[in-house]
């Protein structure tokens, strides 16, 4: 994989590991703001939303997925991997949100 990055829905890099570094940014706002612009098409047909962005190049391929109500991870990498990226995204959502569910069971215990 070229670039992985778990970003805030309004862009803000929270962490990512990207081959050249200058990118992170460029890479984490506008795969946030893919996600967001897509939100609005489906929604502007009154449609739920999407699930997935897929974009494909002959040599590439870039997966963004939204995670939990804030968060936007997105996966770049070799468009003959496409079904490894797929399931590597699935799998770091999975402990994405394992993550999650400890600090909110961590939350409910302090109380």
């Amino acid at each position: 994989m070229e670039a992985v990055s778990l970003t805030s829905k309004n862009g803000v890099p929270i962490a990512f590991y990207i081959r050249n570094e200058d990118e992170n940014e460029s890479f984490s706002t506008l795969s946030a703001t893919i996600l967001g612009a897509a939100e609005v098409i489906f929604s502007s047909f009154e449609k739920k939303n999407p699930d997935l962005i897929v974009c494909d190049s002959d040599d590439s391929t870039l997966l963004i997925k939204e995670v939990g109500a804030n968060a936007v991870l997105a996966v770049l990498g070799d468009s003959d991997m496409k079904e490894e990226i797929k399931k590597e995204l699935d799998e770091m959502i999975s402990d994405i949100e394992t993550l999650e569910r400890t600090f909110e069971i961590r939350e409910v215990l302090k109380k």
